[in-house]
């Protein structure tokens, strides 16, 4: 537990600091933020909240394809915690749960709320945040696998700025957000301690991956397409 402490301090740091904040009358976090629009922030948070969708838990794969087992096994574990948790408050205890938009609409507030362009706006199941879950269960993954506090800074605020964008695009109340960086952080280390607490003989081996080759591999294959 003194390795997740250590790893993840930004995180326990931030839950800590942002804790107060959830006791905020409902809204007023998001018309604050929702307020600051400009095209730069928009085209910011579009692309910012894209990083918390099933493509980037895909391609971080890839990453830990490139370690030991036992870090596979944490991921793929994190992730179901990750997902079952998510999926139990949002289709189950917190299901139809209103999001911002129509909860602002059913309020006479609607002309509060400033949509982004390009925005498909979703009514319901609003708790929590699934792109936050999603996004902090990878971020504090890689923290506890990096060994190194800079990098945990780094990821935590990468992960801050996909919650703030789910706020910033109308998808979320910060309450929402909130609990996604909880449950992300939780299914990570959740993960890790279990792996940790029942080691296998397979944790230890890895796959070789030659880079080279399948950088060749994939040259070639690209000749062969576009000059067949």
């Amino acid at each position: 537990m003194r390795i997740v402490l250590q790893r993840l301090l930004p995180f326990f740091l931030i839950l800590a600091l942002l804790f107060p904040l959830t006791f905020y009358p409902k809204g007023e976090i998001l018309l604050a933020i929702n307020s600051l629009r400009t095209p730069f922030w928009d085209a910011f948070f579009i692309r910012a909240s894209s990083l918390g969708n099933a493509l980037t838990v895909a391609l971080a794969v890839l990453l830990v394809l490139r370690f030991r087992f036992k870090w596979l096994a944490v991921f793929l574990l994190a992730f179901a915690f990750q997902v079952v948790l998510v999926l139990l408050f949002k289709k189950g205890l917190y299901r139809g749960e209103l999001r911002p938009y129509l909860y602002f609409y059913r309020s006479g507030l609607g002309n509060l709320v400033h949509l982004v362009d390009g925005v498909k706006i979703r009514y319901v199941n609003s708790f929590p945040s699934g792109h936050t879950a999603t996004i902090f269960y990878l971020v504090s993954f890689f923290a506890l696998l990096s060994r190194n506090k800079t990098a945990s800074w780094i990821l935590m605020v990468l992960g801050l700025l996909v919650g703030l964008s789910r706020i910033y695009l109308v998808q979320h109340f910060f309450v929402d957000v909130y609990f996604g960086i909880l449950f992300g952080a939780f299914s990570s280390v959740a993960a890790y301690l279990i792996v940790r607490r029942f080691p296998k003989r397979w944790h230890g081996k890895q796959i070789q991956i030659n880079v080279q080759r399948i950088q060749q591999n994939t040259q070639n294959a690209f000749r062969q397409f576009f000059n067949g």
